[in-house]
């Protein structure tokens, strides 16, 4: 008898929950540009204000998972189930560059838009490793750090470097808990309609009265 895998905890389940989308809006990426056969069709699309502001919003997404990435280094969470779904995510993006390699204007367009991401030499868009550095920088040592204070999406507990204005506006506070506004347009658009509320562990210094 096949042995069932032990059931996840609230935070990495909705960790899970996620990137699961976050992949599965990566992956219709794909499937769009693949059912277009001819290569010259395909820049033409991509190169529309219409495939444009779409890829680009794709690439916001694929960014989140990054965040994502950092927020559970930052809360040294480390699940097998979690590293499946950050490497299908990869898989999807890494072939999804295929398709934006035969516009680099495009590529060059979607670098400009955000200076904390580099345009590698083979044409791939990529996180600097300084962006990633940052985003997990003051790792708690405590296993079980606080959830109540961090971004109730991607867990960072700070205004996120890629997107300038969230570094002036802040976070959003709803129900007394904080979100970067681009993680919570995500979540509300893409994964459920009422925004995450993680319930901290009960021995939480910061949240125990």
């Amino acid at each position: 008898m096949a042995i069932e895998p032990a059931p996840l905890d609230t935070c990495t389940a909705h960790l899970k929950t996620c990137l699961q989308n976050i992949h599965k809006v990566i992956q219709k990426a794909n499937e769009i540009l693949s059912s277009i056969s001819q290569p010259s069709v395909c820049s033409e699309v991509l190169l529309s204000s219409q495939g444009a502001d779409y890829i680009s919003g794709v690439v916001e997404v694929y960014r989140l998972s990054k965040r994502m990435e950092g927020g559970m280094r930052a809360r040294n969470i480390d699940c097998e189930r979690l590293r499946l779904v950050l490497r299908d995510i990869e898989l999807s993006w890494n072939n999804l560059q295929a398709f934006l390699s035969i516009c680099p204007s495009l590529l060059q367009t979607l670098v400009r838009k955000s200076p904390t991401w580099h345009h590698a030499q083979d044409s791939r868009l990529a996180p600097s490793q300084s962006t990633l550095d940052s985003a997990a920088e003051g790792a708690s040592s405590d296993p079980s750090p606080c959830l109540q204070s961090c971004c109730g999406v991607c867990l960072l507990d700070k205004p996120v470097e890629e997107f300038p204005s969230e570094e002036r506006s802040g976070m959003l506070n709803v129900g007394g808990r904080p979100y970067h506004p681009s993680c919570a347009n995500f979540w509300l658009h893409c994964v459920d309609p009422t925004l995450p509320i993680l319930a901290c562990h009960s021995n939480c210094s910061a949240c125990v009265k």
